[in-house]
């Protein structure tokens, strides 16, 4: 089974769910090829992995502007621009590829444009599922090009976390294209437990600001200044680490924003967790935030009410709480999951 896996440039959960799955599909005897334009410096990619490099398709060049670029297509599309040398040569690098290696399935990981492309060529594809309000009309064209939609979260989830404009035989009946795995995370331990809090003993935590960093970028300064008797790492923004397994396995709690692949590696090692939910296209991390909320599996605090949060007063109710719930989280698995959905497309 030949598979293509696109992997979109922007943050690194993109890059760290095709490593996961893709590890897992080589396992089997598949032979994964990622396309992407920031695969490199990446120590957990499985290997041997082949990867084809893609141009860059912005910014715009000069002097061209987004309304004369008409970079949506009229509203159909999220990023077709008219003029760039960049998306044309990332395009037709993703096509030529599809013709010469003939692929049985790829999953797209993300982009409405490589979506709809590759199932214009004639080979089936697996979208993967974005958190958020996804009902405009390019994510719409993206889902009805898709074989199959992979959704990295559990399936009682689905409802709250992932809006589109598709009605409900999408995820339930004879028609159902979407396929809830579970949250895939990097290393989902089963049976480890965090420490229970005692007097004596000073707690280890861990402040999870993504690659991007926080969108105030002295949010992680002012929590750990709060909290001065717990022992704290901070990783994200400028001190970004590729993997963080080992600062999770070590930690007690975890303060996190709410993306994807970071939400899905506290669950993997079910850790006490206070999530914030940070600024995204789509509100992707507004919805995972209130899903986790309503769950009670961890404290939520929202944008409008992080100036004034009780950060001592979370952490703790956190660490008492000790990640109780994670779970149903469904990490578990999930990586083996999302590989049978990948050789079920792939085999028609």
């Amino acid at each position: 089974m030949k598979v293509g896996w696109y992997v979109h440039h922007h943050g690194a959960g993109h890059r760290t769910r095709a490593t996961v799955v893709g590890r897992e599909l080589m396992g089997r005897g598949a032979d994964v090829t990622l396309l992407g334009s920031a695969l490199e410096g990446d120590a957990a990619r499985p290997g041997p992995v082949t990867s084809v490099r893609l141009a860059m398709d912005a910014p715009l060049p000069e002097p061209v502007s987004a309304s004369s670029a008409d970079v949506t297509v009229h509203g159909s599309m999220h990023w077709a621009p008219l003029w760039h040398s960049g998306f044309r040569e990332r395009m037709t690098t993703i096509a030529r590829w599809v013709q010469v290696e003939e692929p049985d399935v790829v999953v797209v990981d993300v982009s409405c444009e490589v979506a709809v492309m590759v199932r214009l060529l004639g080979i089936p594809v697996v979208v993967v599922a974005q958190p958020g309000e996804r009902t405009d009309s390019a994510h719409a064209a993206a889902y009805d090009a898709a074989t199959a939609v992979l959704a990295p979260w559990p399936a009682w989830a689905t409802d709250d976390i992932w809006h589109t404009s598709r009605d409900s035989t999408w995820t339930s009946g004879p028609d159902q294209r979407v396929v809830a795995v579970g949250g895939i995370a990097r290393q989902p331990t089963t049976g480890w437990t965090a420490a229970t809090p005692t007097a004596n003993r000073r707690g280890r935590g861990l402040v999870l600001a993504g690659s991007d960093g926080f969108d105030d970028p002295g949010l992680a300064d002012l929590i750990t200044a709060a909290v001065p008797d717990i022992d704290w790492t901070v990783v994200g923004g400028r001190a970004w680490v590729p993997d963080v397994q080992d600062h999770l396995a070590s930690s007690d709690v975890v303060v996190t924003h709410a993306g994807q692949n970071a939400i899905a590696d506290v669950a993997g090692w079910g850790l006490p967790a206070v999530v914030l939910p940070q600024s995204r296209p789509f509100e992707e991390q507004h919805h995972m935030g209130a899903v986790l909320a309503r769950s009670g599996i961890a404290q939520v605090v929202q944008r409008d009410r992080v100036e004034g949060a009780p950060w001592g007063e979370l952490v703790q109710r956190a660490r008492n709480h000790g990640g109780q719930g994670w779970s149903t989280w469904g990490c578990d698995g999930a990586a083996s999951r999302a590989a049978s959905l990948v050789e079920v497309v792939a085999g028609g």
